[in-house]
C-alpha cells in the first residue's frame, strides 16, 4: 500500500510539474519573440497588444510574468516600430526624424522602469490624416508621408537592446540584472484607410 502511495505521489508530482511549465511556456505575446542570445524563437515576460479604431493604431506592452521586469521604454533610445503591409505586398517605410534631430543617446538608469506583474505600459499610438497627397502619421520618431488609402496589415515590434545604464553618481555604465533582451511582436491588425 505505501509503495502504490508513493508511486501516485510521484506521478502527481510530475503532473503539477509538466501543467506549470505547459503554463508557463504559452504565457507571452500573441506573435512571437527572437531571444537576443540565442537567436531562438522563445516565450518572454512580455506581451505587446495592438488595437485599432478607424484610422488609429494603440499598442500597449503587459508584462506577463510573475514579478516585476525591468525595461528601458524611451522613444529615442530604445523604441517600438509599426510596420505596415498593404494589400499588394507593398511595405511603406517612415522616415525616422532621429537621422537629423539632436538628442543625448546616453541610458540613463533613471530612463529605466521596474513594471510589476500584469501592468501596462503604453508603448505608443498614431491615428493616420487624410492629407493632400494620401495619409499622414507618426509612431514616436517615426513619420509616414503619402501613405495610399486602402488595407494595411500593422503589427508592432519592440527591440529591447540595453541592458546597461549610465550612473550618474559614479560616471560610469553598469549592467543591471534581470533585463530581458530580445524582439516582441505583437498580433496582426488590420488598419482601414478610406
Amino acid at each position: 500500500m505505501c509503495d502504490w502511495m508513493t508511486w501516485m505521489l510521484r506521478k502527481t508530482a510530475l503532473g503539477v510539474v509538466l501543467l506549470c511549465g505547459i503554463g508557463c511556456a504559452t504565457q507571452g505575446q500573441p506573435g512571437f519573440s527572437i531571444e537576443a542570445d540565442t537567436g531562438s524563437k522563445t516565450g518572454n515576460p512580455f506581451e505587446i497588444r495592438l488595437a485599432t479604431s478607424g484610422s488609429e493604431l494603440k499598442a500597449v506592452l503587459v508584462n506577463r510574468s510573475w514579478s516585476k521586469q525591468g525595461l528601458l521604454h524611451e522613444a529615442h533610445l530604445q523604441v517600438s516600430t509599426v510596420e505596415l503591409v498593404g494589400a499588394a505586398g507593398s511595405r511603406p517605410k517612415p522616415f525616422d526624424s532621429r537621422m537629423i534631430k539632436k538628442f543625448d543617446t546616453t541610458p540613463y538608469c533613471g530612463l529605466f522602469q521596474m513594471l510589476p506583474h500584469g501592468t501596462k505600459l503604453a508603448l505608443g499610438s498614431v491615428n493616420f490624416r487624410k492629407s493632400r497627397d494620401g495619409y499622414e502619421g507618426q509612431w514616436g520618431p517615426f513619420n509616414f508621408v503619402e501613405l495610399p488609402a486602402g488595407d494595411y496589415q500593422a503589427q508592432v515590434a519592440w527591440h529591447s537592446e540595453r541592458a546597461q545604464c549610465f550612473d550618474e553618481s559614479t560616471r560610469q555604465m553598469r549592467k543591471l540584472p534581470s533585463i530581458w533582451r530580445g524582439v516582441v511582436r505583437s498580433n496582426q491588425v488590420t488598419l482601414h484607410l478610406p
